[in-house]
């Protein structure tokens, strides 16, 4: 009766490893805590769809101490989301360099191709933005309010 029961479990545990039918649900996906290294920039592709690039800065690790016991921060990581969802483009356009956020992106690897000489370049990474979440907002530079009594008084 046990042989039986042993024998159903691991036929159910070889299926959820099984590669044959479930591919579709392998994902490649990256979590980055960070602040943005600059304001988000509203770009098009080739075919006019509006789409947004962002740099989100992570250090990882803790830091370390020079030779005189001085702290130094950990190194720093650039990561440079792309953001085609309209959705999101409403909340890009709303926060500026220096905001926190939180963000998930799908990691997909594209071919370097190939260098003027011919010799390979290598992978490149696109993070694929999916979701983002603020932190602390920092109002884009391009949001700044001007100063209308100052603006006055130079006319």
């Amino acid at each position: 009766m046990f042989a039986a029961a042993r024998s159903s479990i691991a036929k159910q545990s070889i299926r959820s490893f099984s590669t044959s039918r479930a591919v579709s649900q392998d994902m490649s996906r990256l979590t980055l805590i960070g602040r943005l290294g600059g304001d988000p920039v509203q770009r098009e592709t080739t075919t006019g769809k509006p789409y947004y690039t962002y740099a989100v800065a992570t250090m990882v690790g803790p830091g370390t101490q020079d030779e005189q016991g001085n702290h130094l921060p950990p190194p720093t990581s650039w990561h440079t989301v792309f953001a085609f969802s309209e959705t999101s483009h409403k909340i890009l356009g709303k926060i500026g360099k220096g905001s926190t956020v939180y963000v998930e992106a799908e990691l997909e690897m594209r071919s370097g191709g190939a260098a003027a000489d011919g010799s390979p370049l290598p992978d490149r990474p696109l993070l694929r933005h999916r979701t983002i979440n603020v932190i602390n907002r920092v109002r884009p530079q391009s949001d700044e309010v001007v100063d209308v009594e100052t603006e006055e008084q130079k006319d």
